[in-house]
């Protein structure tokens, strides 16, 4: 067994287990007024932030930084999930953590020792998350399902904000709430890209109860404002 520091039912990480969470993408934020936006998303009904850090290596940008993470945990309450797109996971698990993650989610295509990273994670306190690009099969994760606290289904390629639904990568949100029954696992399930609301109704259906705001989301060119976009989102989530 996987010893951790933390054991599984860790009220740090309760909040993972309400549906749904709608957690805006700050990639996609107003980065010339950055605090404002984070308080008006939180005054919005945003129920996380998704925090994207990037190295220009693993995907093909930069986004943000520690040091931006720390200044907004200065400024908000709500959880702070940190989506690591990078090469060398472990260099920024516990400086995330330190800096304000609630979550830590690492890409298994950069991992090749995921054992570790959960542990570290784990033992800093914070829960633990591994994301799968769009053509990554599931079966590449089944080992570690027990021992995280999400798994982020990519929906499309990871690293650029606008670009359109991978729609295959849905098929692999029912594949993982099979596993998760037929276990009597409670990792959540979260989507990532392109998330607008047909797909929260469809990613919703399969059994996802996360779901990342971004430009089809929650920062929409056409005017709506940050709270209809939101509340749109979770009546789009409501399983019947």
């Amino acid at each position: 067994m996987l010893q951790s520091d933390l054991p599984a039912s860790s009220e740090r990480w309760q909040w993972l287990k309400q549906h749904p969470i709608i957690a805006p993408s700050l990639m996609c934020a107003d980065m010339l007024n950055l605090q404002n936006d984070v308080q008006r998303l939180e005054a919005a009904g945003a129920d996380a932030f998704h925090f994207d850090i990037m190295d220009g290596h693993f995907v093909p940008n930069l986004a943000l930084n520690l040091d931006i993470l720390k200044q907004v945990r200065g400024v908000t309450n709500i959880p702070i999930d940190v989506h690591l797109m990078v090469e060398n996971p472990e260099a920024y698990l516990e400086p995330a953590i330190q800096a304000g993650a609630d979550l830590c989610i690492f890409h298994i295509e950069a991992s090749r020792l995921p054992v570790r990273l959960i542990r570290i994670v784990h033992s800093a306190g914070a829960a633990a998350g591994i994301a799968i690009n769009p053509a990554t099969p599931v079966e590449s994760i089944r080992l570690l399902l027990p021992y995280i606290q999400m798994v982020m289904v990519m929906t499309v390629e990871p690293g650029i904000a606008g670009q359109k639904l991978i729609g295959f990568a849905l098929d692999k949100i029912a594949d993982l709430a099979a596993m998760r029954r037929e276990r009597g696992l409670e990792f959540a399930i979260g989507v990532d890209g392109a998330i607008g609301r047909h797909v929260v109704t469809e990613a919703a259906s399969r059994g996802a109860s996360f779901f990342v705001g971004g430009t089809s989301g929650v920062f929409l060119k056409d005017g709506t404002d940050y709270a209809a976009a939101i509340e749109a989102m979770k009546k789009a989530a409501q399983r019947d």
